[in-house]
């Protein structure tokens, strides 16, 4: 061989080797990146989970607390009734007079498979009343509404909407009012066993 062909010989073996080369460099060089983003994934995740395990108790507290405290009632209208009570009990304590009330319908969206879908309220039921108040003072107005909101009962006023009448510090208001609860389940008592 001569030795022109020899460094042809050489410099395409050489050449051969940068090609190569650099292809498996590049392909290790991104398989090395895809390792590393998958460890930084895989690292987040761990950090989640780490977090969601010590806020598990943390929760589970939360959640005795609110199967303890919410209050429950059989129907809508067993929660519209006590709401009820509760607004006209607090207004004739404030002085107030209640001009209209109206019962708020929660309107459920049913599933495909005719169950309720899960409400905007999520955990709770709600029963809502909506108020018009005329011509109400202004303080005895207040000293109502303060009243109203009962954040150990899950009872509150939840829209508001208020305009001076321009007669001697009186106003007039549309209030809504609404007793956030949990439906309880039925309970049949007096069966005996395989009666029904």
């Amino acid at each position: 061989m001569k030795r022109s062909e020899r460094i042809l010989l050489g410099l395409f073996a050489l050449l051969f080797l940068v090609i190569v080369g650099g292809g498996g460099l590049a392909f290790g060089l991104r398989h090395y990146q895809g390792i590393t983003e998958e460890t930084d994934r895989l690292r987040d995740r761990l950090v989640e989970m780490n977090m969601a395990i010590t806020q598990g108790a943390d929760w589970q507290r939360k959640s005795e607390w609110l199967d303890a405290n919410a209050p429950a009632f059989a129907s809508r209208q067993e929660a519209s009734t006590r709401l009820l009570e509760v607004i006209q009990r607090e207004a004739e304590k404030a002085g107030l007079t209640l001009a209209g009330r109206e019962f708020m319908e929660t309107q459920r969206e049913m599933g495909p498979d005719g169950l309720p879908v899960e409400e905007a309220s999520g955990f709770f039921d709600t029963a809502t009343v909506r108020l018009t108040i005329n011509l109400a003072k202004e303080k005895a107005f207040f000293t109502w509404m303060h009243a109203v909101q009962q954040p150990g009962s899950f009872l509150g006023v939840t829209r508001l909407l208020m305009n001076p009448s321009g007669k001697d510090k009186t106003i007039n208001a549309e209030v809504e009012v609404t007793q956030f609860y949990r439906e309880a389940p039925v309970k049949i008592t007096g069966m005996k066993g395989g009666e029904g």
